[in-house]
Order: structure tokens, then sequence, then C-alpha cells
């Protein structure tokens, strides 16, 4: 009995050494791990502080661009247009100062009113030796008092003198606006140089507001020297990560990130160990004391928690690492892994071990998929998704990765060592595609592709993305997939952006104008009419051609507007001119297809003929072929309508479409005007003369008077005489001229000629 009471205490004794050693480990397990995951997310937070605090750099920058393009213009001694400039920009009050100086002079110009300063040479040396544009350090404002923070950026003005330009902000309002916290506010963060240097202190009540150095926390007595020194080349290389140091008797957590945008500088959250293990903490105490009360129920207890936070954590990262209906990753998880795939190709080539070539993006959507769900329905459309992802995984295979974003719209990241390599995935994929039917015929794709190689500027996986979104816009333009990205694509994008972002404010300042192309007989010796044709003029480039920007506000409705002012124009024109008593001539003008679908279109028109006072049968709106042939039968009743409201209706552009001959018969039109494709070289010999003749006797016999474009060379000026065209347009005679000049040409024109008066 002694012997089995030994024997049982000896295993309960074993049993009890094994459950307190078991639940030592177990504690310090748990114990570490929370304490990893709690900082983890104190390190994900500084990551969203320091990308928040880059972002807001980097759009200083692009303020200072879009500055230093204005000032780049200017001379640098037009001190008045300079102010002016910088005055422009500084308009918010907010303690945000703009400057400007002139390197060769040292002069100096802010948009707070104290320009009469000039750099000092040791200044203007610091100033020379300063890189073309980057972050300032926190400064001494010499006129404000204040401390400041900004950036800056080299230019050169019109005259080639180099200038500089700087936005600073008050360093306080930028160390509020970005200052983290964590944990119940029982964390703060510190902006450091590479050096260990406080560039931005946090506002937080125990942020410490007299050491300036980093390292005078960590260098205390009791920290490992071999801890601080992998510190101190952490921060110094822009390595992330989390350190845990001794200040004062307590142990801080240390974690710190890099900003991207400066030349070494590193956000570093500090939080007292004990607060991140708080929470930790008491999990272990009740761990320890259930695991002494019941061990079986602890058992129990943590075999469900953890199966449960295991399941939990796999479906929280499914639904926002993966899309529900195709299983590809979700927009966030292709950044995040499309970053991790371009850094480590990056890494690769520079170790020299890489293939060669680099990452292609693609953007990938279904033609008028829309159309499935509608025909096929929801069910059938949602198929259709899923047979394209398998496609899609297919072809990225291990090393390239697949996304669906929304709807129909996918992207595609893969690695290449030919741009030829990239190409042929993405046809493959057009061609598999193929294999799928939706709506009754097989799916086709728009495709957009851009090369790493054909992007250099592109810093991650969402800017290659972009681009290659650039060259899918342009699939669907063109047609034709794959589309491969070219800077011009970006540029042309751009191009568009300035011109409607300058567009509503160029109307306002009169940047937009008109100029007349005179209308003569053809003789030459009379002007029976003109065209007016808008131009655009602008400060920062001058003249803007009409076949950029017409097309453009034709997409975008702003034509809208300007073919109103510049018949507004014409009318005002032509009122001065009756006023006057002078000869006057009807003067045409462009109507866009665009105003035909407005109800109101007609009744604006009269209006403004109306308030001038002009006579019927002075305004002439022209039409193009295209528009007409559309709709013969509505514009019948619109042109019948413009005839009876006094305006002259003209066909434009009549031969360069597909109209036929039969169809004028039809039209209520005063005026047709010949295409000038017909007057191209190798054009008129035999049977283009007689389709001429044809169409000018017909256009007779109709009423209707002829004029004939684009004529440029006495030889189409002599064959043209010899039939009934009434009246010639072109440079043989004339190009477009200012309306003054065109009125000039009138003045030498007696009344008893032709030209009708008031």
């Amino acid at each position: 009995m002694k012997s089995r009471k030994t024997l049982i205490s000896i295993l309960v004794a074993a049993a009890s050494v094994a459950v307190i050693v078991g639940t030592v480990l177990f504690a310090r397990f748990v114990q570490d791990s929370l304490w990893e995951k709690s900082v983890t997310d104190v390190l994900e937070v500084t990551a969203q502080g320091q990308h928040a605090l880059d972002t807001y750099f980097e759009k200083d920058l692009d303020t200072l661009d879009l500055l230093a393009a204005e000032l780049s213009v200017q001379r640098h001694d037009d001190e008045d247009r300079l102010i002016e400039k910088l005055a422009l920009f500084g308009m918010d009050d907010d303690g945000t100062v703009y400057v400007c100086v002139d390197l060769n002079t040292g002069a100096v110009y802010r948009t707070d009113n104290t320009n009469a300063a000039r750099l000092t040479d040791e200044q203007m040396a610091s100033t020379a030796a300063a890189a073309d544009r980057g972050v300032l350090e926190p400064f001494l404002d010499e006129r404000t008092g204040g401390n400041m923070i900004g950036v800056y950026e080299r230019f050169t003005f019109s005259d080639g003198t180099p200038g500089i330009v700087r936005k600073a902000r008050p360093l306080g309002d930028v160390e509020e606006r970005f200052s983290l916290s964590f944990y119940n506010d029982s964390g703060f963060s510190y902006v450091v140089n590479d050096e260990g240097e406080v560039v931005m202190r946090s506002q937080h009540r125990d942020s410490n507001r007299t050491f300036s150095s980093i390292y005078d926390i960590v260098g205390f007595e009791g920290n490992d020297q071999v801890d601080v020194d992998s510190f101190r080349a952490a921060l110094k290389q822009n390595a992330r990560g989390v350190a845990l140091f001794s200040y004062r008797g307590d142990e801080y957590v240390f974690c710190y990130t890099p900003l991207e945008g400066t030349d070494g500088w590193d956000v570093v959250s500090i939080i007292p160990n004990d607060v991140v293990m708080e929470q930790a903490n008491a999990i272990i105490n009740a761990t320890l004391l259930l695991c002494l009360v019941i061990i079986v129920g602890l058992g129990i207890v943590l075999t469900v928690y953890w199966r449960g936070s295991r399941a939990h954590r796999r479906e929280i990262e499914r639904m926002a690492f993966f899309d529900g209906l195709t299983g590809l990753f979700s927009a966030d998880k292709f950044a995040l892994e499309g970053d991790v795939r371009l850094a480590e190709r990056a890494r690769a080539d520079r170790a020299g071990g890489g293939a060669g070539g680099g990452m292609a993006a693609a953007c990938i959507d279904i033609d008028n998929f829309k159309l499935i769900n509608d025909v096929d329905g929801y069910a059938r459309g949602d198929e259709v998704l899923r047979e394209l992802a398998a496609i899609l995984r297919e072809e990225a295979g291990k090393d390239g990765i697949a996304a669906r974003l929304s709807a129909d719209y996918f992207q595609l990241l893969v690695p290449y060592v030919r741009r030829e390599d990239a190409l042929d995935v993405c046809k493959r994929i057009a061609e598999r595609a193929r294999d799928i039917v939706g709506n009754g015929k097989p799916l086709a794709l728009h495709i957009g592709l851009c090369c790493s190689e054909d992007a250099p500027e592109a810093r991650d996986a969402n800017e290659l993305t972009d681009r290659a979104r650039i060259a899918q816009v342009e699939s669907r333009k063109r047609g034709e997939t794959p589309c491969a990205y070219s800077k011009p694509m970006r540029d042309a994008l751009l191009r568009r952006a300035d011109l409607e972002r300058s567009m509503e404010g160029a109307l306002e300042h009169g940047e937009f104008f008109h100029l007349v192309q005179p209308k003569y007989d053809v003789t030459g010796t009379r002007v029976l009419g003109g065209e007016a044709l808008v131009r655009w003029s602008r400060p920062d480039e001058g003249i803007v051609g009409p076949d950029e920007f017409i097309p453009l506000f034709e997409q975008n409705g702003f034509i809208l507007r300007l073919d109103e002012f510049v018949f507004e124009s014409v009318c005002r024109d032509l009122r001065a001119r009756l006023d006057a008593g002078l000869p006057v001539v009807p003067i045409s003008v462009n109507v866009s297809r665009l105003h035909l679908h407005r109800p109101d279109f007609l009744s604006t028109y009269v209006r403004i003929k109306d308030e001038h006072g002009i006579p019927d049968g002075l305004c002439e709106l022209e039409l193009t072929e295209s528009i007409v042939i559309e709709d013969l039968h509505g514009m019948f009743d619109i042109m019948d309508s413009m005839r009876r409201a006094g305006f002259r209706c003209a066909i434009d552009d009549f031969g360069s479409g597909q109209s036929s001959l039969n169809v004028l018969k039809d039209l209520p039109a005063d005026v047709l005007k010949l295409d000038r494709d017909f007057l191209l070289e190798g054009s008129l010999p035999g049977t283009e003369e007689t389709v001429v003749r044809t169409v000018i006797t017909m256009a007779k016999e109709l009423r209707m008077d002829t004029v004939m474009e684009g004529v440029e060379t006495p030889k189409q000026l002599a064959f043209l005489r010899t039939t009934a065209c009434d009246m010639v347009q072109g440079f043989v005679f004339s190009r477009p001229v200012p309306p003054e000049e065109f009125y000039r040409l009138l003045d030498t024109v007696a009344p008893d000629e032709g030209a009708p008066r008031d």
C-alpha cells in the first residue's frame, strides 16, 4: 500500500510538475504571441502614419511643381509678377508660407509680404548644395519667429536664372496633425533623422520635450550596447522593425518605419511595455488560474479558443484579401502582394541574380458584360467570371498574381524576361476567353498591359496597374487587345486633364476667340461671306490647335458653351457693323451634334440673334454631312425650323462620308459646302471633275449656294472657275483672319456690289 501511495504521489508530483512546467511554458508562449501581435498592430499604425506623412509631403511637392511651372515662364527680374503668382498659391490663411529665391542675386520673395531680405553668402552656398527637390528639416523662420517645416524644388526662370521655391508650414501644426496615439493615449511617436536627431516631436503629454536625440533615451544604462547599435544601424539603413529598451527603470517598445519621401527620416513610436502587456498579463493570470483549478476544462477552452481564433483569422483574411466569387485576390491583397513581388524582383536584379526583364501589370475587363447579365441572367454572369478567373489563375502561375476588383474588372501581375513574353500571356488569355460563351457569342476582352521597363517611374503595383488601365482605355478606343502602355498615352491623358481643368477659366478669362475665313467669289474680287472658326490661346503655351481641343470638348459637352460663345461674338461684330452703317455679309458658325439633342437648342440661338438685332439671313448655321445623314427625317424638321427662325442652313463637309446625291433633294438647305477631299492632289482629273460639276449643278437646280472648301492652289481655282461654283474658301485667297481684318476687306467693297446693309 505504501509503495502504491508512493507511486501515486510520484505520479501526482510528476503530473503536477508537468502541469506547472506546461502551464509556465504555455503562459510564456501566450505572452510572446500576444506581445508580437500587439507590437505588429502598433507597427502597422506607425506605417499608416508614415504613409500619411509621406503623402502630405508629396502633395506639397506636387503643389510646388505647379508653382515652379508657373514661375519658370517668368523673368527673374519681373518682381511684381513673381509676387502675384506667389500670392495666388498662398491664399489660404493657415500659416503656410511660399518662398521664391533668385539664386543669382539671393533675392527672396514671400507670400507673407516680407520680401526685403536677401540670402547671405553662407545661405546661398547651403542652398546651392541642396538637391533638386526634397523635404526641409525644421528650421527657425527669422521672419515669423516660429519653427517651420516644408518642401522645396529647384527651377529655372525663363531667362535662364536658377531659382528655388519653398512651401513651409508651422512645425507645430504638422506635429499636431500627424501625432499618433496608441493604447488609450499611452503611446506616442517622433520623427527622427538617420542620426537619431528629433525632427518632429509628439505633442503627447508624456513626450519628452527636452531631449534632442532618440539616443538620449536608449543610451541610458541598462540597455545592451549591441541592441543600441543594431537600432542605430536600422535607422541608418531605413529599415522597419521593433526594439525594446529601458528608460529610467521602465521598459518601452520602439516601433520604427522609414519615411519614403525624405532623406533618411523615420517615424518612431514609443509605448510602455507594461501597457502593451496589460491585456496579455490579464489573460495569462486567468489562464494560470484556470489551469490550476481544472486542467481538462482549460485544455478544452484553449483548444476551442485556438481553433476559433484561427478560423476567425482565416475568415477575416478571406473576406479582406480574397474575392468571394472567384477566389482571386482582392484589390488590397493585390496591391500588398504586388509590392512584395516588385520588391523581390528589384532585389534580385540588383544582386545580379535576376533573369532580366521585369514585372508586367495587365488590366482586363469583358466587352458588354452587362448584356450577359441582362440576357443570360446573373447566375450565368457569375459562371463567366469564374471561368475567366480560372484562366487568369493558370496564366499567372506560381510567380504571378491575379485579382478581381469589381464586377468584370480583373488585374494581373506577372514576371517576364522579354516584353514579348508578357504580350504572349495577354494574347493567350484573350484567345482562351473566346472559348467562354456569353450572350450567345465568344467572350471578348479589353486588355491593357504595362511592363515595368516602360514605366520606370512607377513605384509600386498600384502605379503600374494605373498605367495598364490607361492602355486598357486605348484598347477600347483602338479595338485591339492587348494594348501595351507607352508614355505618350499617359502624356495624352494628362494633357486632356490639363485642358479640361483649365477650359472653364479659359472661357471666363477671354482665352477663346474666333477668326473668320473669307468666302470669295471664284474671281477673287468679292467677299461674299465668312466662316467663324474658334481658337484658343493659352498664356503659358500659346495657340492650342482646334483639332486637339474640339474633339475633347465634343466628348465632355463643353462644346455647347463654346459654340454659343462664338455665335454671340459673331452677332456682336455684325451688330457693330450694322450700327456703323458698314457693309456686312453672312457669317457661318459650326453647330455641334450635341446641340441637336437639346430641346432648347434653337431657342437659345434665336434669343442671341434677337438680343443683338441681327436681320434674318446674316447668320448661317453649319451642320456636317455626318450629322445630317444620321437622321434624315429628324434633320429635315430641324433645318426647316432653322430657316423659319431666320437662319441660313448649310451642309458642311459634303462628300466626306457616304451620303448620296439623292438626299439633297429632301433637305431644306441654303448652302452646300463641298469637302476639300474633292480637291486633293490627283483627285480632279477624270471622274472626280465630273462628280464635282454634277454636285454643283444639282445644288444650283435645288437653289442652293455652293462653297468649295480647302482651295489652296491656282490649279484648283482654275478648275472651279469652269464650274458654276458660287464661293471659294481656302488659302488660295486667305487664311482665317481676325474679325477686324476680315471686315476691313468688306470696307473696300462698294454697297452696290452685293454687301447687304441693315
